[in-house]
């Protein structure tokens, strides 16, 4: 008897209203998470919200907001009780104190500035989708592997974990 069960691929979605530069970084900075998650790119509001609701079958695991103005920043905020149940990531325009308090207000796990290059946010969402490289207390470095919602190391590590 075989037991076939359904991995739901983890799933990245970025709100980036507006083209510009910094969504180019962004996507260059990410493009190594490629191997372990899914990404979609959302362009309204609206968009979004139908993309998170509809969510209960897809698995996402990360909301990325690139706010490149502050415009961008405010058209979003208005979403934040839709947002409370994922792991968001918000790049805000400035460390303007409203700036702040907007981008603080949806409770992200990560704050970051447009004005980077982004290889902090590429580095949190690799943590947070079980990519990330680890290193055992000798210092020898180990790709993780996904397997679901837990990530293993070789098969003569020990498992690491659920990851958060």
């Amino acid at each position: 008897m075989f037991l076939v069960t359904r991995i739901a691929m983890q799933e990245i979605v970025f709100f980036i209203p507006t083209k510009r530069d910094a969504e180019k970084r962004l996507m260059v900075a990410c493009e190594r998470l490629r191997q372990g998650a899914g990404m979609r790119v959302c362009r309204d509001a609206d968009g979004l919200r139908k993309r998170l609701v509809r969510s209960m079958t897809t698995g996402i695991h990360a909301v990325v907001i690139l706010a490149a103005t502050k415009q961008d920043l405010l058209s979003i905020v208005s979403l934040r009780d839709v947002l409370s149940g994922f792991r968001i990531v918000v790049i805000l325009p400035d460390a303007d104190s409203e700036t702040l308090a907007a981008g603080w207000s949806m409770w992200p796990r990560f704050v970051s500035y447009a004005d980077g290059d982004f290889q902090d946010v590429a580095g949190v969402l690799q943590k947070m989708i079980g990519t990330a490289p680890w290193s055992t207390r000798e210092g020898t470095t180990h790709e993780r592997q996904s397997f679901g919602s837990r990530a293993w190391g070789s098969l003569r590590s020990r498992p690491v974990g659920i990851l958060a």
